[in-house]
């Protein structure tokens, strides 16, 4: 089962995983509305089920809350079409109106189960805000990669190796360990097959999570009648 990113932030913010603020909208007026009170400069995403949103025109970046009232017409009641959909890609009823983030650095972040090792596999990379799968093919050296034994759990020393193998000054080394931990727990208690974080950023010295993608194991919905319900 798959949710949007409006819903998969909110679980991520639950799990100590810090993101933008950031409002839905179901109309361009409650777009609008949401720009002014984040301070006018937004970024108007499509909530859809695929990814290559920005490539697609189904992430915006405005500098008015009229223009993200304009933003929001031009893809709300649309079809959004993707390299990842069919030719007559999907429908959008929610955008999500966020807090332009200067950017400083994109990584990549995730955590997903490898059948064959038979356990979770946290991925990272410092390619981040990139298709993994390009990354993969053409710089392989940047995928990094710690398998988690599901009786240990995930360790902070872990965390530390992926943090320095993504080049992270020493002063973020500590937050991001903490941060893979909490996606961790999130991918565990949540009872999810994937938890990907493309772009994970750092800006202002922190570290943010400026997009979320979590699916979950569908044998698993009757533990979370919270999730289903989504």
């Amino acid at each position: 089962m798959k949710i949007h990113e409006y819903q998969a932030k909110k679980l991520m913010l639950e799990f100590g995983i810090p993101v933008p603020r950031g409002e839905v909208a179901a109309t361009p007026q409650e777009a609008r509305q949401a720009a002014a009170k984040l301070g006018g400069k937004v970024v108007v995403k499509a909530q859809a089920y695929a990814g290559g949103r920005g490539k697609a025109g189904g992430t915006l970046v405005v500098d008015s809350p009229q223009e993200a009232e304009k933003a929001a017409r031009g893809m709300l009641g649309k079809r959004l079409v993707t390299h990842q959909t069919s030719p007559e890609g999907v429908p959008v009823s929610r955008v999500l109106v966020e807090e332009a983030v200067a950017v400083q650095q994109e990584l990549y972040l995730s955590i997903m189960v490898d059948g064959a090792a038979a356990m979770p596999v946290v991925i990272a990379s410092a390619a981040g805000g990139m298709e993994i799968e390009e990354v993969a093919a053409k710089s392989p050296e940047k995928i990094l990669k710690v398998y988690i034994d599901p009786v240990v759990g995930f360790q902070p020393f872990q965390g530390r190796k992926l943090s320095y193998g993504m080049g992270l000054d020493a002063g973020l080394v500590r937050p991001a360990a903490e941060l893979i931990g909490n996606l961790y727990r999130l991918f565990r208690d949540k009872d999810c097959s994937l938890a990907e974080i493309n772009p994970l950023v750092v800006s202002g010295g922190k570290l943010v999570a400026l997009d979320a993608k979590l699916n979950f194991d569908d044998n698993a919905l009757f533990r979370h009648k919270d999730i289903a319900d989504l």
